[in-house]
């Protein structure tokens, strides 16, 4: 996302805590509120606080140093388009911040394994003293030269990384003796992070086995994340080697030796969070899964509108999953919004898996295109008034909308884009075939689904992860 257009200040934010206000109104309620302002075309860009914003010249008049006693001026269009405004991270800011705050996190924690000792907060390590071991201990997607120009600075100055580093090796220095190599695990890893390569290697090999055996367990997308969703790895290995190779016959023997390379002290995955208080918490460490969900009704919408949004929601005992195209006409999945794997998603394919797995039942014969076909054409109408009619009654909302005719049905059906006819008949295909199958045996399935999305599935494997 860009910095503030003239075209962007014709309109109103979407979206953020100011939705509905006008982009010239938010100008001035930043202020007000105190909210930083930033400047550049990206999240990466300076922040900054205002004091007056100058509707005329589209000049933005901002305190230039911590005292407020001096000010500088800058135009609408070296503003960044922040949340504040209806906008985001930026075109690939949000994936460029991640690249670089796991990459510094590796030479943070390469550091004090280093020294063998936790780093005082109120003295951290100099950007000289970080260079020690970006060479042979660290293999990264971004330097630390990178990282030190473009990260956020928030994260070095609130001690996130240096907090992390610490409570990592509180709990696992111990183990992890010798020296230890520190990897982010990313697309393509990093510039000869062929180690990194080699563990999703074997993992790759179990699927293919698990495949074969005509019998699966996992689904066929079952991705990387979801079987460990290390975001870094630290091992005792040398960048060349296959500690997995071996071990691929099937997800016990693959993950049991992912567990036991982490109690030996030579390899594990980890997986960051920004914190404030660093606390460490195991995964998967124990298969027997103890933990079930419940299902509690289904919702079209918020409100039970079928027409308000393109959403399905199963409403469960641990909050709720959204049902839609994350995509504008494709890509059906199922979004967690509870707390216990709270933004984690499940594609398509793999909801389909589990219904295949628990009721067996399908929705999808080989893939989404079939439906999306049916949601473009002029069969819509008979194949989807049926569904609604079905179910529009069964909704677990106070206040259900009556059910309304199919001619009515169909001039609303009419006026709604494609993105909104696939996604909803995709859903209302769901729901038919979900709860046209044994209630007992629904539960299964939504425990199902929330263990794919926080990675702790029978086949997700050992890892830890840093959080508050």
């Amino acid at each position: 996302m860009p910095a503030l257009s003239k075209a962007d200040m014709l309109k109103t934010a979407g979206k953020g805590p100011y939705a509905g206000q006008s982009r010239t109104a938010i100008m001035s309620l930043k202020i007000k509120d105190k909210r930083p302002f930033i400047l550049g075309d990206s999240k990466f860009g300076k922040k900054v606080f205002g004091k007056l914003y100058d509707e005329k010249t589209e000049s933005l008049i901002y305190f230039s140093d911590a005292s407020k006693r001096n000010t500088l001026a800058t135009t609408r269009s070296k503003i960044f388009k922040d949340p504040d405004f209806g906008g985001g991270a930026g075109s690939g800011g949000g994936a460029e911040e991640t690249k670089i705050t796991e990459s510094l996190q590796c030479f943070y924690c390469a550091y004090v394994f280093k020294k063998r000792k936790k780093i005082d907060e109120k003295n951290p390590p100099t950007d000289k003293e970080l260079e020690t071991v970006t060479k042979n201990l660290c293999f990264t997607t971004k330097t630390l030269k990178e990282c030190l120009e473009k990260g956020p600075e928030n994260w070095i100055e609130t001690g996130v990384y240096i907090k992390t580093a610490n409570k990592l090796f509180e709990k696992v220095g111990s183990k992890f003796t010798g020296t230890v190599y520190f990897h982010r695990a990313g697309a393509g890893s990093g510039p000869g992070s062929k180690f990194m390569d080699n563990i999703y290697e074997a993992k790759k090999k179990c699927q293919k086995n698990d495949i074969a055996s005509g019998n699966p367990q996992a689904p066929g997308s079952f991705s990387n994340d979801k079987w460990n969703p290390g975001d870094i790895w630290m091992t005792t290995f040398s960048n060349d080697k296959k500690p997995l190779e071996n071990f691929t016959s099937n997800w016990g023997q693959l993950n049991n030796k992912v567990k036991s390379l982490a109690e030996d002290g030579e390899v594990l995955g980890i997986s960051l969070k920004k914190l404030i208080n660093a606390r460490f918490y195991e995964y998967n460490k124990e298969k027997a899964i103890t933990k079930d969900y419940t299902y509690k009704g289904f919702v079209f919408g918020r409100n039970g509108d079928f027409f308000s949004s393109n959403d399905i929601y199963l409403k469960t005992s641990d909050n709720e999953i959204q049902l839609r195209t994350f995509q504008e006409t494709t890509g059906w999945q199922g979004q967690i919004t509870g707390k216990s794997a709270a933004g984690g998603k499940v594609g398509g394919g793999n909801i389909n898996f589990y219904l295949k797995q628990v009721f067996g039942t399908s929705i999808f014969n080989n893939s989404e295109v079939e439906l999306i076909t049916v949601a473009r054409s002029n069969r819509l109408l008979d194949k989807m008034y049926p569904l609604y009619k079905k179910y529009n009654l069964e909704q677990t909302v106070s206040n259900i909308p009556s059910t309304i005719t199919k001619e009515e049905f169909d001039v609303k059906l009419r006026d709604m884009k494609d993105s909104f006819k696939i996604s909803k008949y995709i859903g209302m295909v769901f729901i038919d075939a979900f709860l046209s199958t044994q209630p007992n045996k629904r539960d299964d399935f939504i425990t199902r689904m929330y263990l794919y999305a926080s990675s702790a599935t029978e086949q997700s494997s050992y890892f830890v992860k840093l959080a508050d």
